[in-house]
């Protein structure tokens, strides 16, 4: 029976999207940067925004969450400024609030400033300055946690980070999802499978494993746009409803009318009054 490969979305859609970014070593010209006035916001662009189309999968935050935000940061500039010329100062720690005093004591990232020691992995608190980390729904996630977040491609065993398709419970890139036969990828198309489990465009399939019909050699499947068709089966053979004819007249023989079926001789498909002449002739031999 032909199934339907469940397409899931974007990886924000299926699961938790996913920033890679990496934690910088405070500097001096770090500090040079908090005696720099601050710089004015960027011209706002006048035009239209249009609404949001069922396409848009990174939706930005709503009004109240942007405008605290704002709420914080102007909030940290001016503690930062208050404090800029103490020795060793590089700010506040985002986390823990605290100062962060010496270079060696901090870490960049994000664009914000935090202890070496506060700025770890949320599983596994690893201390992430020089390290690459992943931000997953505001979690903080070293390479190997975030990596044992994903799921393994049941192709090619490779970590799915963007798209998946699901399907016979196992996961895989779309890319890796296709036909056991040629290159057709069955992303959202139906498809099916054999006895080895093996997956099978329709029209592999068809080709491959469906009965053929006695008379022109060719498979019995179902019409374009259909999922099920007749087979005649005669003789322990298999035939087309339109191929299914009388061998002698060329009478179709699957016809419901009174003496219109198939009156076999010797092997050979026959109508009725086809069959009567054959059995006459060889009587009169």
């Amino acid at each position: 029976m032909a199934q339907l490969v469940e397409s899931l979305g974007p990886a924000s859609q299926r699961k938790k999207t996913a920033v890679k970014d990496e934690a910088f070593m405070l500097d001096d010209d770090f500090l040079d940067d908090l005696d720099a006035p601050p710089r004015p916001p960027p011209p706002t662009d006048s035009k239209p925004v249009r609404p949001p189309s069922p396409n848009d999968h990174d939706m930005p935050p709503p009004p109240d969450e942007v405008e605290s935000e704002v709420d914080n940061l102007t909030k940290i500039l001016i503690k930062n400024m208050e404090h800029a010329g103490e020795e060793g100062f590089f700010g506040f720690c985002n986390i823990c609030e605290q100062k962060v005093i010496g270079s060696e004591n901090g870490v960049q990232a994000m664009g914000k400033i935090y202890h070496k020691t506060c700025f770890v992995c949320s599983t596994c608190c690893t201390e992430l300055r020089g390290q690459p980390f992943f931000t997953v729904e505001k979690q903080i996630l070293c390479d190997p946690c975030y990596h044992g977040t994903l799921e393994k491609c049941a192709v090619c065993q490779d970590y799915i980070k963007e798209r998946l398709l699901r399907a016979m419970d196992m996961a895989f890139h779309p890319d890796c999802f296709k036909c056991h036969d040629c290159p057709k990828m069955l992303d959202g198309i139906p498809f099916t499978t054999d006895a080895d489990n093996q997956v099978y465009c329709l029209d592999c399939y068809h080709r491959k494993f469906a009965p053929r019909c006695a008379s022109c050699s060719q498979p019995i499947v179902p019409e374009e746009g259909k999922e099920e068709t007749l087979r005649v089966i005669s003789m322990d053979k298999s035939f087309h409803v339109g191929c299914f004819n009388c061998e002698d007249c060329g009478k179709n023989l699957s016809s419901g009318e009174d003496g219109q079926g198939c009156y076999p001789y010797e092997g050979t498909l026959l109508c009725r009054d086809c069959n009567i002449k054959r059995v006459q002739a060889a009587g009169s031999k």
